[in-house]
């Protein structure tokens, strides 16, 4: 596990790429933009990606539209993707961008491009259906709600996801890993304990864990405190491409 927590200073911060990890399965960033400024238009022909806006307000451009993006909302952008974006003029912009398909942030390196590249998609929230879905199915946590955004089956990603949870009161997830994919867990709101084999590790808001493939992970939210986070997958499309294995008590 690797915790990172967000700079508070404008520009590029990197927090996962195979420069930071050798063996990430992707990369990942947060960019602060001020107030006014924007991204002209561009390409990432080397990746798809993920845009998730943390703060402030914004407009995205794409395949000749334009969407305002407000915290919570974000773009899915596959490889070659047409994009620009504008920040409004009342407050920066900070936005959490993460990469699948390549962890060298030589192909995240934007490109001019023309008219005839594709264009990226919004990302709306699905809720994941309880019982009978593929979490609900594996279970292994308590008051937990989560909202998928970028999946395969959402947005037609390959080698990201990216969702919400939220955890109430007494919520938690005991721990569990992936075998095919790394995660990463950013804490928006709240606070609690990210769970290891080795111990608990205190994440405060704005703090990010970073978890390799095969790693053994949770959460614990503090007593009477809701947390609030974005987190995803790097590698895989999809929880069940992810893989997705409790570790079972001892009795």
């Amino acid at each position: 596990m690797i915790r990172r927590t967000l700079a508070k200073t404008a520009g590029v911060q990197w927090l996962v790429n195979r420069e930071l990890v050798p063996e990430a399965l992707g990369m990942l960033m947060v960019q602060t933009l001020s107030r006014g400024s924007g991204l002209p238009a561009h390409g990432l022909p080397g990746a798809e990606s993920v845009t998730f806006l943390l703060s402030g307000k914004g407009y995205w451009s794409t395949g000749g539209q334009t969407w305002e993006l407000k915290p919570g909302e974000g773009v899915f952008n596959p490889p070659g993707t047409r994009r620009a974006f504008e920040v409004g003029k009342d407050e920066d912009a900070v936005l959490l961008v993460a990469y699948g398909g390549t962890a060298d942030p030589g192909e995240a390196e934007a490109h001019a491009v023309d008219g005839s590249a594709g264009c990226g998609c919004r990302i709306s929230r699905t809720a994941d259906q309880g019982a009978h879905s593929p979490l609900g199915e594996a279970g292994g946590f308590i008051d937990m709600g989560v909202h998928w955004l970028a999946t395969t089956q959402t947005v037609g990603s390959r080698a990201v996801v990216v969702a919400t949870s939220t955890f109430t009161p007494g919520g938690s997830h005991q721990l569990h890993r992936h075998p095919h994919a790394d995660e990463f867990f950013l804490v928006l709101q709240g606070g609690g304990e990210h769970l290891t084999k080795d111990g608990p590790v205190r994440l405060n808001a704005g703090d990010l864990a970073y978890i390799p493939a095969g790693e053994w992970h949770g959460f614990q939210t503090d007593p009477g405190v809701t947390t609030r986070t974005v987190y995803g997958y790097l590698g895989a499309g999809s929880l069940s491409q992810a893989g997705y294995e409790l570790l079972e008590e001892e009795t």
